[in-house]
């Protein structure tokens, strides 16, 4: 009972933190942060000395049951390691960090062993909380890995701190890696999301009717997607831009379709209402719609679709193109960041983008040195309308995606985890 009443009492202070307007939020995380944080820091041992060995085991800490892209990162890790014979052990840290938790993604978290590596599957900004939770003695004499990425070439800066708790970093693109070379002086590697290591989700004709007679659109509309966190700022993801640009596209074929699925429209009210106004303005033609629970509704929005739209500003890898691009799903997409390590021309419909000043209203990104790309919308026209008009040229790219995909992320953290030490290691 007293459980109940204190998980109430926490739950009761969430919603009270999220009506707060956004700018103040980030006034009073920041004052928090800049006391708390290292306070938390002093709590958590450094990177010293651990058993040099072949490691054959290993604990991932994340955010296993959490539907964000850190969680279903952390899901990929366990799946590729454990398919190549490493013993792996799973402890979560969703509960830890706040993040949004969906039951059917619960797990039961274990005890790390003595000879495990842990790997830390949560960006810096949280790890340090999770590293703090989990307590100095199960990080005492153990190797400890940052899977981390970061989408701008400007790291935060206080993100130096979890580089102390580390002794390598992994990160998932080249252009991530590039920016976190300028923050930490310890090795940065490059290990991919393994998407092509899982079976992809069946794109079968009864699927993709049933998902068009849900969405109430006709065998013949052309339709398009995306799909994206508000957490991850609604301006970085520019669904508004995609809106734009199919409005503009269409505007003489009514019964085309832009389906944008959404999640923590609960914890960003001010941008769902922004991205409700858009939809609003650009009327029937886009159907906003927040996400169900586990990924079935949006493998059924990817059998419906005849697109997936992407004019990201930027990304540190770009999960959810990877994913469409195994779907069998053609794609549009910025030609910027860390999606262009799987991507190019031959498979892709790429937009070409101008480099911008960083203005980021949601103020989830706030570097004053950051830039970000602003995609060229004609060009993003052009190829909707290109896409629209030849369903050879749309299985042409997917076809291709998926092979590009197979051939860039089938995984290489066994072999990271397992390279032969340095002599001067």
């Amino acid at each position: 009972m007293a459980a109940e009443t204190e998980m109430g009492i926490i739950e009761d202070c969430r919603q009270l933190w999220r009506k707060l307007p956004l700018p103040t939020r980030i006034m009073i995380g920041k004052r928090i942060r800049f006391i708390s944080e290292p306070l938390l820091a002093a709590s958590i041992p450094t990177a010293g000395p651990y058993p040099r060995h072949s490691f054959q085991s290993v604990t991932i800490l994340g955010s296993f049951s959490s539907p964000i892209g850190h969680g279903v990162a952390a899901k990929l890790l366990d799946y590729e390691l454990r398919s190549r014979g490493i013993i792996v052990r799973r402890i979560d840290a969703s509960e830890w960090i706040g993040a949004p938790i969906d039951a059917k993604l619960a797990i039961r978290s274990e005890e790390p062993a003595p000879d495990d590596v842990l790997i830390v599957a949560l960006n810096p900004d949280v790890a340090i909380h999770a590293l703090a939770k989990l307590g100095k003695e199960k990080l005492r004499n153990r190797k400890v890995i940052g899977y981390w990425v970061w989408e701008l070439e400007v790291v935060p800066r206080f993100w130096k701190l979890a580089g102390r708790f580390a002794h390598e970093i992994w990160t998932p693109s080249d252009f991530s890696a590039q920016a976190l070379k300028k923050l930490f002086d310890i090795p940065v590697h490059v290990v991919p999301h393994p998407v092509a290591l899982l079976p992809p989700p069946a794109m079968t004709v009864e699927r993709r009717a049933k998902g068009r007679e849900a969405l109430g659109v006709s065998d013949t509309a052309f339709v398009g997607i995306q799909s994206f966190s508000l957490a991850s700022s609604l301006t970085r993801k520019n669904a508004i831009g995609a809106i734009s640009a199919f409005v503009a596209a269409f505007h003489d074929q009514p019964d085309a379709r832009l389906i944008l699925r959404y999640l923590s429209g609960d914890r960003f009210p001010n941008s769902l209402q922004r991205l409700r106004e858009a939809a609003k303005v650009a009327g029937p033609q886009v159907i906003l719609r927040p996400a169900g629970e586990g990924l079935e509704d949006l493998h059924d929005l990817y059998a419906a679709c005849d697109v997936y739209i992407s004019l990201h500003r930027t990304e540190g890898f770009g999960l959810n193109l990877a994913e469409v691009m195994m779907a069998g799903r053609p794609l549009i997409a910025t030609k910027w960041s860390g999606n262009l390590d799987f991507m190019d021309v031959k498979c892709v419909a790429l937009v070409n983008a101008d480099l911008v000043p960083l203005d980021d209203p949601d103020q989830v990104y706030s570097q004053k040195s950051g830039r970000w790309a602003e995609p060229r919308m004609d060009e993003a026209i052009r190829w909707l309308r290109t896409l629209a008009q030849s369903p050879d040229q749309r299985r042409q790219f997917a076809e291709a995606a998926r092979e590009m995909a197979i051939a860039e992320l089938s995984g290489n953290a066994v072999q990271t985890l397992q390279r032969p030490l340095r002599a001067d290691s």
